[in-house]
């Protein structure tokens, strides 16, 4: 049983490591552009062992763009400025 425990844990990451960066995930993103954002399920990279989610603005569902870790410094990264930029550009 405990085998099976550490197997889930190596491929899933921890329940609630994922549970805390989803909400430093929020708010690193909320306090860098000062609006509201809603994220979504976390998921976990276990080749690099990383925590990433997709994430919008919160009056704006259709921009959805990556926030996660960093595979070196585990920082946390977001692609939202590329997103708009893309958008504004008229890419798809």
């Amino acid at each position: 049983m405990i085998f099976l425990i550490g197997v889930y844990f190596l491929f899933f990451g921890l329940p609630w490591k994922s549970l805390a960066l989803k909400k430093q995930f929020e708010v690193y993103l909320e306090d860098k552009y000062q609006i509201d954002f809603q994220l979504g399920k976390m998921d976990f990279d276990f080749i690099h062992r990383t925590y990433l989610s997709y994430a919008h603005p919160a009056n704006d569902p259709t921009l959805i763009f990556y926030v996660g870790q960093d595979i070196e410094s585990k920082e946390i990264q977001d692609l939202y400025p590329y997103e708009v930029n893309k958008r504004n550009a008229g890419r798809k």
